[in-house]
């Protein structure tokens, strides 16, 4: 690892997260390897920098999306991190800059998609061995929130298939409700 691409890996970073709010570490990981750009440990070398620097700030918790397993970080761009982005960018070259802006795109939709699905699961507060199991979606302009107890085998199952097809599972309750006679 040179110091160039230590610096340039750096910039990488510092733009995709202040063009692609609330991206997760995961995220910026994947397409950062994905753009041959940098390697794992350097990506990983320069993340860690750049929260030690103050440049990056990471919030640590169960984003409900089920994209890890445990907890998620997700990531956001200091001032400092925004003073020296604004310094580099405009000595970017075209090229370099052009994928950072498509990258960013693509990141913007996937965070997006990503919050749009929500399922969470915790003990049940009658400590009766049940899971409280909450879903929500807002895809396809569809406000869908539900709560309800289940068994900790099921749960995972449900938390599972709803983050794979909430938008399907959502329009068949709601066309169930609707086609019911009452009985």
């Amino acid at each position: 690892m040179s110091n160039s691409e230590i610096s340039d890996g750096k910039i990488h970073i510092l733009y995709l997260v202040k063009h692609a709010p609330g991206v997760s570490y995961q995220m910026l990981m994947d397409k950062c390897l994905e753009s041959l750009y940098l390697d794992f440990f350097t990506f990983n070398k320069c993340y860690t920098e750049l929260i030690a620097g103050n440049l990056l700030n990471k919030e640590v918790g169960d984003t409900g999306t089920g994209e890890v397993v445990g907890t998620n970080e997700t990531i956001r761009i200091t001032r400092g991190g925004e003073a020296i982005l604004e310094d580099i960018e405009s000595t970017l070259n075209l090229q370099t800059l052009g994928y950072l802006k498509k990258a960013a795109s693509e990141l913007t939709l996937q965070v997006r998609r990503m919050n749009s699905v929500k399922a969470f699961s915790a003990p049940s507060e009658d400590n009766d061995g049940m899971c409280k199991v909450t879903l929500s979606s807002t895809e396809n302009s569809l406000d869908f929130n539900c709560t309800f107890k289940t068994t900790s085998e099921n749960a995972e199952k449900i938390l599972t298939a709803w983050r794979n097809n909430s938008a399907a599972y959502a329009d068949a309750f709601l066309a169930n409700l609707l086609n019911s006679d009452g009985e």
